[in-house]
Formats: structure tokens, C-alpha cells, sequence
């Protein structure tokens, strides 16, 4: 299954949120590597302004994914409005054991790539002698946004998709 297979299964104000999340997470992103690249040793007012903007959007992205994942149901077997035949025949990239489609594990595994980064940036900021840098903040709110940005995204998907095992 794609992910574009598995959009019209979400709820409309799912999507929205969804949306919303993704929009804030690629704002902040940008805003962090923005402070990232460009900021020096002290930040001036516009890259403080980042900063901030960095900031709300975090919070916006993590609240939109999270409730986004809360208001969408979990997957209950077919729709009435799908065609008959649809699930009846199997899928040769299913397997039978029991674990999401190659194309929602990769958001996972994205989720846990992101968040060694952050842990690593995080690392690298406390042992600088003159304590976490703006740099290595941004970094860290960057690796954050993708983290909570794939891991949400797995979670909003995985609601809709059945397991391979399952039907």
C-alpha cells in the first residue's frame, strides 16, 4: 500500500490536521536549519525571530499530529464502499507476519533515524565548554520536527492500514 492509497481512508478533519502538522514540521524545519546555517556565535534579532517561529511550529506540528492520531479510528476490515473483490485477493508484497507495509515501516525507521540525530546534536551541544550553541539547538529542534513528523505519520497511517496478517 501507498500513501496515496491510504489518504482517502483518512477523515477529512484527519487530513486537515495532518496537513497542518506537516506544514508546521517543514516551517520549523526550515527556520531551525535556517538558524543553523546562517546563525553565528550570537543570534541577531531576525534569526531570534527563527528561533521563536522554530518554536511555535514545533508545538503546532506535535499538537495537529497528535490529535490528528487520536481522531482517526483504528482500520475495522472492509469499507461498504469499496469494491467487492478488493481484500479478497492477496497481495503478493504482503507477507503473512503480521507487520505494516514496507512504505509505513520506513516511517518508523525514519522517526528513530531522526531522533539519533537529535540525541547526538543534543550530546554534541552539552560537552561545548560554553554550554549548547544556537546551532546546535536548531539542529536539534530540526531532528526533533522530522522525528515527531515521520513517527506521527506512521501512527495517522497505520490506524487505516491493515497489517499484513490481517484482513
Amino acid at each position: 500500500m501507498t500513501i496515496g492509497e491510504l489518504w482517502p481512508h483518512l477523515r477529512l478533519l484527519c487530513r486537515a490536521l495532518a496537513l497542518l502538522g506537516w506544514a508546521a514540521a517543514a516551517a520549523g524545519m526550515t527556520a531551525g536549519l535556517s538558524i543553523a546555517v546562517a546563525g553565528g556565535t550570537s543570534l541577531s534579532p531576525a534569526m531570534q525571530t527563527l528561533q521563536v517561529v522554530s518554536v511555535i511550529s514545533m508545538g503546532v506540528a506535535v499538537i495537529s499530529f497528535i490529535t490528528a492520531s487520536m481522531l482517526q479510528p483504528r482500520h475495522r476490515g472492509r469499507r461498504a464502499t469499496e469494491p467487492r473483490g478488493l481484500d479478497s485477493a492477496p497481495d503478493p508484497a504482503h507477507d503473512s507476519s503480521g507487520e505494516f507495509p514496507p512504505t509505513l515501516q520506513s516511517f518508523l525507521l525514519a522517526a528513530f533515524a531522526m531522533l539519533a540525530g537529535a540525541a547526538v546534536f543534543a550530546c554534541a551541544g552539552l560537552v561545548l565548554r560554553n554550554g549548547p550553541s544556537a546551532q546546535s539547538v536548531a539542529f536539534c529542534q530540526v531532528f526533533l520536527l522530522g522525528a515527531a513528523a515521520s513517527g506521527f505519520t506512521f501512527m495517522l497511517f497505520s490506524k487505516v492500514t491493515p497489517r499484513h496478517g490481517s484482513s
